[in-house]
């Protein structure tokens, strides 16, 4: 599948304008105008996670025919609850929550993942572990929802792990995803995507009639996106660079 032609994008970034100065001049402002200033200022941090959100969000919208024939298992079912509990008497950080979610037994889109080691309360640190993993998953009908698993281990000789246990398991908003979530691999997995679903639709001659319109729309937000980074980091890079 060929992205279809179209007019250059133009960066989300570009047109942004930083609050006006108080009226005077820069040599001018006492401490604290200059600490409401610039505290304003970083504030755009919170514009830019909601402007990331909504671009998940729609590009979501826009896979959703692709997304039905490349979803996979979540998780295995029969999963033991008496083992996810223990878990937390075993570790620090590990909290069982929300484990019958109905969801878990649909199929779904795994987007990213993150993973940080787990402290046992009693036993030595070199003899026991853990590793608890959190993924976030596309469901097929839109919403997005992460995973929790424990993978403990043992070493005896050598080190053995056991399969995953599943510890907790909720819904999350686009907005939550970017707290944990890497924003470049999630845009990654979501157009991987829709390059496989579209070819497996096309083999099966079921290409969606509207799949050249949402592909182009699709494409012209990763390539904003693109864009809108690439001018931030360059921007970066030379505040950075500056004279002091």
């Amino acid at each position: 599948m060929k992205p279809p032609p179209g007019p250059s994008p133009k960066s989300p970034t570009s047109e942004a304008a930083f609050p006006p100065l108080p009226d005077v001049g820069p040599e001018q402002l006492t401490a604290d105008q200059a600490r409401d200033y610039l505290m304003s200022v970083l504030d755009y941090g919170q514009e830019e996670i909601d402007a990331k959100a909504g671009i998940i969000e729609e590009l979501v919208d826009l896979l959703l025919p692709e997304l039905k024939v490349v979803a996979q298992s979540i998780r295995p079912p029969d999963e033991d609850l008496k083992e996810a509990e223990a878990l937390e008497q075993r570790f620090t950080g590990v909290a069982v929550r929300e484990r019958d979610a109905a969801w878990l037994k649909q199929t779904g889109l795994r987007l990213d993942s993150t993973t940080r080691p787990l402290v046992p309360r009693w036993s030595a640190p070199d003899k026991v572990g853990g590793v608890l993993k959190r993924e976030l998953f596309l469901l097929t009908d839109g919403r997005l929802v992460t995973v929790e698993a424990v993978t403990p281990w043992e070493t005896d000789g050598g080190r053995l792990a056991s399969r995953d246990i599943l510890v907790g398991a909720r819904e999350v908003t686009p907005a939550e995803v970017l707290r944990t979530f890497d924003f470049v691999a999630t845009l990654k997995s979501l157009l991987r995507a829709l390059f496989d679903g579209a070819a497996i639709l096309m083999e099966r001659n079921e290409q969606p009639a509207d799949l050249v319109e949402r592909s182009g729309r699709f494409f012209t937000i990763i390539a904003q996106v693109a864009m809108g980074m690439k001018e931030s980091a360059d921007r970066l890079r030379r505040a950075g660079d500056s004279p002091a």
